[in-house]
């Protein structure tokens, strides 16, 4: 009897190729990872070549090994993306991050989960009118009957309605109530159309966890290259970093929830380590119009990320006023499921910006000067903590801070090292509602030599009104069918600056990006005073671009003035 080969390990959760870029892949090795999952769950999971994958999987670990400093740049699309579209954005991501990394240092990774496009994906034979019949096909036997049966009879009604008189008092009702039961099954068809909920369903079953089984398959080839009987120490530790967009922020921060030891005896403390697994630690974590709520951030309770995002050594938030696909399509989706009793707490993390108004009475909505970009709660050289300069709103009429969320009685939580009471001042945020820029894969149509709004029309306002968001709108709509228009919710990668930004935080860090932007020569590049400096510059870009910057006093403190946490001993945040 043959004994099974356990070497080998039967991977059928995800594929690994190569992503074909062959100069940066000689300075940057660059990897699709493909979920298997198949969009419905009656097709047959994507075919993998399991040694290959293997064969793959184990030639990213020896890389590693080999390397000074490794680390493992993941980006996660979001929802509705086709995948050839994700394909094309990890491309740009992989010949941004040769130009910045340091050869030999750095594994980029595109990961793409099996999201569903709205419109249809010729490249797996779907389009609107396949999706329409797979819709009218799934209706439970109690639906279909309903709406069918409801159409008939609003028809038959309708007609007797027009031919007797002496029946309208019982037909009337008959038709009212026939046309809501079609209205309602037909509502439900259209979300499904939307593919939000089943896109959230394949998220939270194969994202995540196709995901968290990479990530251990790749702790697994390490470690059993390095011959490991206990895990690495700290400085010898591969660095794991992470680029979500809108639902694949969702996936980011559940994997790192999963990845993250709930029995270990620091997390139960409140003081969970950066490290993962044998061979990992948690580097950065740059959430872009991030498709999670609010409540993430916010103090009150048990906080269902606080712990695992402590782990995390740099965070970072892209947001957007403007942003309606949050604002409108995921707030409206996740009313239904969200236990929110206001409005306002139901609003996602991609809408959290930046503090204009005094209060929720404050209705006073001015024009922006130009003093109000760039680092805005940096005063007398120390952060003012931004969960106190941070706002939700939907006009000028209706918008309350982060503290009026929770009603003036904000629970703290110690944050040491941080200088902060709560979760969301160890984030970074960058509003770019007013983001001027030039920008990549503009339409004919569109101008390429002059910057515009990136990801709204850049007004300059306290609040957008009820018509800028009607017009906002218009054009996001317009941009998604190809005509051209303002992206509100994925613009951020086509802005010179801001991809600028997000690559180098991710790849680089903080401190090593404002050591990358360019400045005059200095005898002392890295003392305090010149990274005051560098900071500065930072701000003046963003102010120039029209980026509010709120800075997490954390960043502050250990990448500008080189100040070191406590250890770990003394019950210090990684963060």
């Amino acid at each position: 009897m043959t004994t099974p080969d356990h070497s080998t390990p039967d991977i059928t959760q995800f594929d690994i190729s190569l992503i074909d870029e062959p100069h940066a892949f000689a300075k940057i090795p660059g990897y699709y990872i493909n979920s298997t999952a198949a969009i419905n769950i009656e097709d047959n999971p994507v075919a993998t070549d399991s040694a290959l994958v293997v064969a793959k999987i184990r030639a990213i670990a020896d890389y590693l090994i080999a390397s000074s400093e490794p680390q493992v740049i993941i980006s996660i699309h979001g929802y509705g993306t086709q995948r050839s579209d994700a394909q094309k954005r990890y491309q740009k991501i992989h010949n941004h991050a040769a130009t910045i990394c340091s050869p030999q240092s750095s594994i980029f990774l595109g990961y793409l989960w099996p999201s569903e496009k709205p419109t249809g994906d010729p490249s797996i034979n779907s389009s609107l009118k396949t999706k329409l019949g797979d819709a009218i096909n799934a209706l439970p036997v109690l639906l279909s009957g309903l709406i069918g049966g409801s159409f008939i009879l609003s028809v038959i009604t309708t007609i007797l309605l027009f031919k007797t008189i002496g029946l309208n008092a019982l037909l009337t009702p008959v038709l009212i109530v026939s046309l809501l039961t079609f209205a309602i099954v037909l509502a439900l068809i259209l979300l499904r159309l939307l593919t939000y909920f089943r896109d959230n369903y394949r998220a939270t079953n194969y994202g995540v966890l196709d995901l968290v089984e990479l990530i251990r398959q790749l702790d697994q080839a390490v470690s059993e290259k390095l011959d490991l009987t206990e895990p690495l120490s700290k400085d010898r530790r591969i660095k794991l970093s992470f680029i979500g967009h809108s639902m694949g922020c969702f996936i980011v921060t559940n994997t790192i929830r999963i990845l993250s030891d709930v029995f270990d005896t620091s997390s139960i403390a409140q003081n969970p380590p950066s490290e993962i697994g044998r061979v990992f630690s948690l580097g950065r974590l740059v959430l872009v119009a991030p498709d999670i709520p609010a409540e993430s951030i916010m103090p009150r309770r048990a906080n269902f990320l606080r712990s695992s995002l402590r782990r995390c050594e740099e965070a970072y938030v892209f947001s957007n006023e403007g942003d309606l696909a949050l604002r409108l399509a995921s707030t409206a989706a996740n009313y239904f499921s969200f236990p929110a009793r206001k409005r306002s707490s139901g609003y996602r993390l991609g809408n959290v910006t930046a503090k204009h108004f005094q209060d929720e009475h404050d209705h006073t909505n001015q024009a922006l000067g130009e003093d109000a970009y760039g680092i805005i709660n940096l005063n007398n050289g120390k952060p003012e903590p931004p969960f106190k300069c941070l706002e939700v709103r939907a006009s000028d009429r209706e918008h309350q801070s982060l503290e009026e969320l929770r009603d003036g009685k904000v629970q703290t939580e110690a944050i040491p090292g941080a200088q902060g009471d709560v979760i969301a001042d160890v984030f970074t945020y960058f509003d770019c509602t007013d983001y001027v820029d030039f920008q990549d894969d503009l339409k004919e149509s569109e101008a390429a030599d002059q910057p515009r709004g990136v990801v709204s029309f850049a007004l300059r306002k306290a609040a957008l009104n009820l018509l800028d968001y009607a017009l906002l709108n218009f054009s996001y709509f317009k941009q998604s069918l190809g005509f051209g228009g303002v992206n509100v919710h994925g613009g951020y990668f086509s802005g010179k600056w801001s991809q600028q930004m997000i690559y180098g935080l991710a790849f680089l860090g903080f401190r090593e990006f404002l050591l990358s932007l360019p400045q005059e020569s200095a005898s002392d590049q890295k003392s305090p005073d010149a990274m005051k400096t560098r900071l500065a510059d930072l701000a003046t870009q963003c102010q120039q671009k029209g980026i509010q910057v709120v800075l997490a006093p954390i960043r502050y403190e250990k990448d500008i003035l080189g100040k070191q946490p406590l250890p770990a001993s003394s019950k210090q945040s990684p963060l």
